[in-house]
């Protein structure tokens, strides 16, 4: 009785967590400033000659006045033919700079220290990163500008995984799912003012909030963390206020792991900073793994004692049902994909995951 008890009551907390940042979506509004403000684009690459130019094609065709955007591309010691993409397209376009990285401090992380060089050099109001792989539609920066009204510091947007072309595959759209939970979590954190999560891919800010906050400062040095560790410093040293763009033109879809080794070392390298969290959100995050380390111990011990079965059933439907409450809305706001029909098939896989990976993270060599 104790167990059952103590184990329900793990998870019960687990779904009104769900339920009290569900409110956050309650808060969120499309952008409705009229004003332009300058904006600096900032694509760190690194040997990304196959996707380099679909990306370029696409901030050509931005709908912003050319003369308020500024495009930074940074080589970063690409040893194929990204440095010479970036070069010919920088010469053709008087808003476009190029910056090469020939060497980085082995102590930080090399994207950070990219961006970091890109920052300095951008002489727009606005900071805007994204990645090399990404595909942003005409509208993306007009849709981020639109939510600097006076007072807002920092803009976050999703960053869907494709499944399209090459990605059609179940495990494709899996973690298509996956990130719709965790833009559906970012959205709902800068709605209630706590910053979760973000994604580099589409992420934006003003500059002298990044100066302010002295930068990427002591997290330079893990792999990974340009985004929702930096947001973090944004509202913890600076107060800053967040706002989250859910109009779909401000999407940017973005290519996933090709298969599970990719998928493998690229979540690897993300758990990694886990540890490096403020101490409010990793106390979350710590009470969040221990309910999943308890129901993955209760499922198996389960198999070998069938007593404990409706135990571990009583507690899937609670999380599963917390979890699709909290999903629907967002999957309203963010996709126009029904990628909820795949969360029946997602459930004791994500429970591997949430357990194993943390762990990887800590142990296992980290490379991009």
């Amino acid at each position: 009785m104790i167990l059952y008890l103590a184990s329900f009551s793990a998870v019960f907390v687990y779904g009104l967590l769900l339920f009290c940042l569900r409110r956050g979506f309650e808060r969120l509004r499309t952008g409705c400033s009229a004003d332009i403000p300058a904006v600096s684009v900032i694509v760190p690459a690194r040997n990304e000659e196959k996707h380099l130019p679909d990306l370029l094609e696409r901030l050509s065709a931005q709908i912003y006045p050319v003369s308020r955007i500024e495009i930074i591309l940074v080589d970063d010691r690409s040893t194929d033919e990204t440095a010479r993409i970036m070069s010919r397209f920088s010469r053709t376009r008087p808003n476009v700079r190029m910056i090469r990285v020939r060497e980085t401090e082995a102590a930080g992380s090399a994207k950070k220290q990219a961006l970091a060089r890109g920052i300095g050099m951008a002489s727009g109001e606005i900071i805007v990163t994204t990645d090399a792989d990404t595909l942003p539609g005409p509208r993306w920066i007009q849709s981020l500008a639109a939510h600097y009204e006076p007072g807002v510091d920092v803009v976050l947007g999703y960053a869907p995984y494709r499944t399209d072309g090459p990605y059609r595959s179940l495990f494709h759209k899996l973690l298509a799912l996956d990130y719709l939970s965790l833009g559906a979590i970012a959205a709902a954190g800068a709605g209630l003012q706590i910053p979760t999560t973000s994604s580099g891919a589409n992420l934006s800010y003003r500059k002298t909030l990044f100066e302010q906050v002295g930068g990427f400062g002591e997290t330079i040095r893990h792999h990974s963390g340009d985004d929702d560790l930096l947001i973090h410093r944004f509202r913890d040293k600076a107060r800053a206020v967040f706002r989250y763009a859910v109009e779909r033109d401000a999407a940017v879809p973005t290519r996933p792991p090709e298969d599970f080794r990719a998928f493998l070392r690229q979540r690897v390298r993300f758990a990694s900073k886990h540890l490096a969290y403020p101490r409010n959100m990793t106390r979350i995050l710590s009470f969040v793994y221990a309910v999943y380390v308890l129901l993955l111990a209760i499922g198996i011990a389960s198999c070998f004692m069938p007593k404990l079965l409706p135990l571990f059933g009583l507690m899937l439907f609670w999380k599963s049902a917390c979890e699709l409450c909290f999903l629907l809305p967002a999957r309203r706001l963010l996709e126009d994909r029904n990628l909820l029909k795949y969360y029946p098939l997602a459930v004791i896989p994500h429970i591997l995951y949430v357990v194993l990976l943390p762990v990887l993270g800590q142990i296992l060599p980290k490379r991009w």
